[in-house]
Parts: structure tokens; C-alpha cells; sequence
């Protein structure tokens, strides 16, 4: 369409190509609207004359939204921001220039959420199906609304600042940097003075970048260059292409980046040499000026004017410009760094209260290589804890691999990857096993990707392990950052570990120290120091206690006869057939030799001879190697009954008490029970006529009982003892 006298569409499009060519403007596609000449406003509204279209879906949403409410947003006379049809973000320019009514159009961004509800109305309206959409929008640059905010006052103070009148037709067109400023100033200078100010305030490595690439391509005519920055492994450096080159200009190891900033070649304007174009081969080039991007001598990397041939004075201004630019980024990785150590801090401190509360082995590390592979994104992964003797690992949880099998693979120390990392203590990063020097093996077949991290284990200096990890969920190889951050969760994964088989090795000991090693049943301290408990708790509450002592009969004659090792196996049988007849509350100890206790808590004298009864006939009736070649031909027991509170209330008091019967069982026959006597109160004694003195005390009696005579004096049936 045609837009006035003044101004024809090349003009206009140099505008828009000028605008675009702004770093913060890149990602955005604009578009120019004219009120038709002549017209005035709220008549026919604007019209579309030229645009420059990032993307065509973006470009199509916001026609659909902008173009009906233009004459609203010119009347507005100022600039609008707006986020429509599904999460988009665009914004609106007015201006008037020449005696022209304009509004500029930018789209091409989004919010970080997508908003479903108004893509589904969008795609309704004809455009496209939603779901084939979110693919698309995803890829979208993403930005806040103060960002598009920022962008627009941008756009806005640029157009304020364009005269057309100044404009010369093209191949007539004068450099900016040669028209002095009204007040004969140079506007270079004055550019450069304001971007010192904008790159103070800068927040990120990308506006520090933007905001210097920016000055030099628009107030030095600079329209090719190129952009390099150290990586985050410092093993090299990334080019990328600016303003009329390739994006991805590939990559400069880190010892080769001398012929860039020797001072023979730095900061001036150099042709494009071999060494050079052997080391970048994507850029093609003629001319080349490099300025260094330093902080401390230490390069960050590099800003170069490609085939333009600067003067000194220019030059001088933008090393200014790329000093300034350094020293930000040099604070701002440096803050980076900061931040990232403080936020890894903070991360391995609730991992390490995770761990602390897991409650065995199995489940620590399963939580420890869980961990690993979320943090580096593995899929698959083991532990491996090197033995005792320091000269086999065994493998003790996986992920992704079948742990049955796995764990009966022993590995020896020195051997493979994980063994030679167990043996150098030093982390191995295989980007491909099949070319690393280092590995130079094929690729087995359960591993998707050729790419793995084993780390090892320690503390200090000693080795207790490896954690190996492969196969990245999108299949790239690991990078050095996943090498640092896994070895920092290394670190508290051995502490961790360790702490498990302290406390493992600990409660063995304790068991062992309070067990007998011969029948897994408590000791004799054990015993002293729980019967003593059960006492207190019956005293408090008002409870009955009962203690049996069991002790098997014509023991040693067997063990003379039989020898020991039938003898331990008499003893194991004895401690089962014992545990097995009594409840889960109940405790039951060998006392020494042959001899066993148990202590029934919440038990009275007469339940107790119940489960006394059972004991002995099970013990009786079970089947000895060798019992019928000592004389009674058989293996019995004699049991012992004392109670709480009646025949005593302290542990010495019962375990005497029970003790005696024990003995009175010996000697009445054995194979029996006898309970402990209690007697009768009696008045006080009369004093002795002649001393004076009170008569002696009568001691307790042990009363043997006779099992059928007992059942005929109590109520319990004789069916309930004998089945």
C-alpha cells in the first residue's frame, strides 16, 4: 500500500531491519502499521506495509488479536503490553513521524505457562488443532512481562530518536559515527558513556552480552561478528555468529585460543589468517578484529568485528566497551559460582537429612543411587562396596540392572573400570567407551548410550567403593558439571554408608554381647538386668511375674558319652523347644551350662506350672542322637517354679526361690517340677524364757511337686495340660 509522499516502504523497511538487528529485539517479529494518508482516525484504521516475520504462528495470533483495536492503542499514545491467545506476549508502539500515524507490532515470545484454555479457543477459530500447536509453542523464547516491558520503552526512545529527513537513499548512506551531535559531541562517545551505565546495571551473562554486541553493531556499523565464551568446563570455548553469521560457529580448545589474543593481533584489524580459519573453519572471513574479554588475565573469551575495518579510534572505544563488558561478566560468574556452591550446599544438607532418616542398608542405598541418577538424570546405575580383605567388590544395589544376578559377580580391585577406579581413587568421565584410550572397549548391549561416570567411594583417603552411572534419560553424554556435582553427593554418600556399617557392626556386637553364641538366646547379664525391669513394671502396676529354671537331666553323663558336638546340638533343640512353648513377651536365657531361665511376665504361679508342664513333656518326648546309651536312656528336664510377689520381690529373692525348687526337682527323681514353697505366716515367737531371745526363723521349704496331686488340688482341668 502505498504510505505517503515522504516516506516510501524502503525506508520503512530499513526502519524495521535496523530494529530487528537489536539484540534484545532478535527473538521478535515485527510488523509496521500506516493510517492511510489522508484519513483521519476512527475512519478506515490502520493497514499493514511491511514487516519482518520471526515466526509465521506467532505473527498469524497476534493479527488476529492486534489489528482490530490499533485506532484504540494509537489514541492510548503510549506503549502496551499485552498477553493473549494462549500465553503469547506481545506489545504496541505508537508514534507519528513525517505527518504519518504508525503502530509497530512485536511478537514472538511467550510467559512460561501456556495458557490451554485460549489455544483451544484460537484453534477453534480455524487456525490449527491444539494439540498439534503445544509442540511449537513450547520452543517459543520465553520472557516476563517487565522484560517485553523493557523491550517496548526500548523500541519506543530508538524511534523517538529517528529522523528520516537525515536519511540519504541508499548507496548515499553516511556512518553515524561521522555526524557530530548538535552540541559537536561525538555520538559515540556518548553511546559508549550510556552502555558503561546499562552494563553496570546489567543482571545476567545474556543482557551483558546483548548490551555490548548492541553498541558495537549500531553505533559502529558493525555488521558481522562474531562471539566467544569460555564454557563452564573451561576446556574450551563456544564461537557463535552475530548480526550475518551462522549461529554456531563451533568450538576453540582452551590451549589453542592464542592466536586470537596474542598481542600482535588483539585489538586490531588482522587479516583472516590459516591458523585462524583452521581453528574456527565455519567462519568465513577476511578481515578480522578480536577484542579479549579478560578479568585478571584470566580469558572469558572474546568479541570480533568481522570484515570491517575499524579505526583506531573506534577500536580504542570498543575496547572500552568489551573491558567493561569482562569485568561484568567476570562478577557475574564469580556471583554464579557463589550462588550455585550455596545452593549445592544447601541441596546435599536435606539429602543428607533424607538419609538420616532411612532405617536400614538395603533402603540407603537405594536412596543414595536414586538420588545419583536424578541429580545427573541417569537411568541406570550400581553400587559396588569393596570387601573386607580390600581385594573384591561386590555390588550391592542397582538400578536398572537385575540385582540377583548382579550381586553374584564379585569384581576384583584393578580389574575393569570400576575396579580401577577403586584402585586410583580417582573419578573416571567416558564420554564414549569405544574411542576413550582410557576404556577402548565395545559398548555392551544393555546400556543405551556409550557415555558413564563411575566416581569412587572414600573417605579420607580410604576407598570403601564405586558408584557407576549410565545412560542419560536424553541419551547425551555426562558433562564435567555432572562429574563435580556427583562427586560433592559422592562425598556424603561414604560418610553415609560408613555410618550404616558402624551402626550395623555396632548392633552386632551389642547382640552379641547380651546373646548366647551357641543358642541365640539372651545371656545371664541380659537376663539379670530384664528380669529386673519386668520386676518394676509388675510392682507398679500390680502384676504377677513368674521365673522358671530348666535344667536337663543326666547332661554330662550324655555329653561324656555322646561328645560335645551332641551336646551343643541337645542344647539348640532345648533353647527351641523352650522358646517355642512360650509367648512373644516372655524371656527366656541360658542360665550356663544346661541350665536355662525363663521369665514369664503377667504370669501366676499356677498359669507358670501350666507352661512348665508343656516344656517338660516336649522335652521328654523329643528325640536325642545317642540318649539311650546313657543309663536312664533318655533325655529329661527338672523345673524349677518361683512367683512374684509370694515367693519373692527382687531379682535375687526369685531366682534363689526358684533355684532351691530346682534342686528339690534333682532330688526328688527329676524329670519333674517343683515349685517354690511359700510359708505360712505365723505369729510373732515367744521370747526364749532363758536368753530373752527371739526363736529362730524358719527358712522357706521347696515343696516337690507331684504333677497328678497338684491337678487334684487346683481347679485347671488335666485335659488342658495333656491333649
Amino acid at each position: 500500500m502505498p504510505v505517503g509522499r515522504e516516506l516510501d516502504k524502503n525506508q520503512l523497511e530499513e526502519l524495521l531491519t535496523e530494529l530487528k538487528s537489536s539484540a534484545s529485539l532478535s527473538p521478535y517479529s515485527l510488523t509496521l502499521y500506516c493510517r492511510p494518508q489522508g484519513e483521519k482516525g476512527g475512519q478506515s484504521g490502520f493497514e499493514s506495509c511491511c514487516s519482518v516475520v520471526q515466526d509465521p504462528l506467532c505473527r498469524e495470533v497476534s493479527r488476529q488479536f492486534f489489528e482490530k483495536g490499533l485506532e484504540v492503542f494509537f489514541r492510548e499514545g503510549t506503549h502496551t503490553v499485552c498477553r493473549y491467545g494462549g500465553g503469547f506476549f506481545g506489545f504496541v508502539v505508537p508514534f507519528a513521524l513525517c505527518g504519518h500515524d504508525f503502530c509497530l507490532v512485536a511478537d514472538g515470545v511467550r510467559d512460561c505457562s501456556i495458557d490451554l484454555w485460549q489455544l483451544a479457543a484460537f484453534s477453534r477459530s480455524g487456525a490449527s488443532e491444539v494439540i498439534s500447536l503445544l509442540p511449537h509453542v513450547e520452543t517459543l523464547p520465553t520472557a516476563t512481562f517487565q522484560e517485553v516491558d523493557q523491550v517496548a520503552r526500548e523500541v519506543l526512545q530508538r524511534i523517538g530518536e529517528a529522523s528520516f529527513s537525515d536519511r540519504h537513499a541508499p548507496g548515499d548512506r553516511r556512518a553515524p559515527n561521522e555526524a557530530p551531535g548538535p552540541d559537536g559531541s561525538d555520538p559515540r562517545l556518548v553511546a559508549v558513556a550510556e552502555i558503561l551505565e546499562r552494563l553496570e546495571r546489567s543482571t545476567t551473562i545474556a543482557e551483558t552480552v546483548a548490551l555490548c554486541c548492541e553498541t558495537i553493531g549500531e553505533h559502529f556499523k558493525v555488521e558481522r561478528m562474531a562471539l566467544a565464551l569460555r564454557e563452564a568446563s573451561g576446556f574450551s570455548f563456544q564461537v557463535s555468529g552475530i548480526c550475518g553469521l551462522p549461529e554456531e560457529l563451533g568450538s576453540i580448545p582452551a590451549e589453542a585460543i592464542a592466536p586470537f589474543f596474542c598481542q600482535e593481533k588483539a585489538k586490531k584489524t588482522v587479516p583472516y589468517d590459516d591458523r585462524m580459519r583452521a581453528l574456527l573453519p565455519a567462519l568465513q572471513a577476511t578481515l578480522f578484529t578480536c577484542f579479549p574479554l579478560r578479568s585478571h588475565g584470566d580469558p572469558l573469551g572474546f568479541i570480533a568485528a568481522v570484515d570491517c575495518e575499524l579505526r583506531e579510534a573506534d577500536r580504542l572505544m570498543l575496547s572500552i566497551v568489551c573491558n567493561a563488558a569482562a569485568a561484568k561478566l567476570s562478577r557475574l560468574l564469580t556471583d554464579a559460582e557463589q550462588s550455585k556452591a550455596s545452593d549445592l550446599s544447601g541441596r546435599l544438607m536435606s539429602l543428607a537429612n533424607t538419609l538420616l532418616l532411612v532405617d536400614n542398608k538395603e533402603q540407603l542405598y537405594e536412596a543414595i543411587l536414586g538420588i545419583a541418577c536424578d541429580l545427573i538424570d541417569a537411568t541406570q546405575g550400581s553400587i559396588m562396596l569393596i570387601d573386607k580383605n580390600g581385594e573384591n567388590m561386590h555390588i550391592v544395589f542397582t538400578r536398572g540392572i537385575t540385582l540377583n544376578i548382579a550381586r553374584r559377580l564379585p569384581i576384583k580391585v584393578g580389574k575393569g573400570i570400576a575396579g580401577q577406579v577403586a584402585q586410583s581413587g580417582e573419578p573416571l568421565l567416558v564420554s564414549d567407551v569405544e574411542k576413550d584410550v582410557r576404556v577402548a572397549m565395545v559398548n555392551r548391549p544393555r546400556f543405551k548410550s556409550k557415555s558413564l561416570i563411575c566416581i569412587p567411594l572414600k573417605l579420607k583417603e580410604k576407598i570403601i567403593g564405586v558408584l557407576n552411572l549410565s545412560d542419560k534419560t536424553n541419551l547425551a553424554p555426562f558433562s564435567t558439571d555432572d562429574l563435580q556435582l556427583l562427586t560433592s553427593f559422592a562425598n556424603l554418600a561414604s560418610l553415609m554408608i560408613e555410618r550404616s556399617l558402624v551402626l550395623e557392626q555396632s548392633v552386632r556386637f551389642e547382640q552379641l554381647s547380651v546373646t548366647d553364641s551357641l543358642t541365640g538366646l539372651y545371656n545371664r547379664r541380659f537376663l539379670k538386668s530384664r528380669l529386673e525391669e519386668e520386676l518394676n513394671r509388675s510392682i507398679r502396676q500390680e502384676l504377677n511375674l513368674t521365673v522358671l529354671f530348666i535344667d536337663l537331666d543326666f547332661f554330662k553323663n550324655y555329653n561324656d558319652v555322646c561328645g560335645h558336638l551332641a551336646g551343643d546340638l541337645a542344647l539348640k533343640k532345648t533353647a527351641d523347644i523352650i522358646k517355642a512353648s512360650l509367648r512373644d513377651m516372655d524371656v527366656v536365657a541360658r542360665y550356663g551350662g544346661e541350665e536355662f531361665c525363663a521369665v514369664l511376665p503377667g504370669t501366676s504361679k499356677s498359669e507358670a506350672l501350666i507352661v512348665a508342664e508343656r516344656i517338660r513333656s516336649e522335652i521328654e518326648k523329643e528325640k536325642f542322637a545317642g540318649e539311650t546309651d546313657i543309663p536312664p536312656r533318655r533325655i529329661t528336664a527338672s523345673l524349677g517354679v518361683a512367683s512374684f510377689p509370694e515367693d519373692g520381690s527382687s531379682y535375687t529373692e526369685l531366682v534363689h526361690a526358684s533355684d532351691v525348687a530346682l534342686y528339690q526337682a534333682k532330688a526328688n527323681g527329676r524329670n519333674r517340677i517343683v515349685a517354690a514353697q511359700t510359708p505360712k505366716v505365723a505369729p510373732p515367737p515367744e521370747p526364749d524364757s532363758v536368753t530373752g531371745r527371739d526363736a529362730p526363723e524358719i527358712p522357706p521349704l521347696a515343696k516337690t511337686l507331684d504333677f497328678d496331686s497338684y491337678l487334684e488340688a487346683t481347679v485347671v482341668p488335666k485335659s488342658v495340660l495333656r491333649p
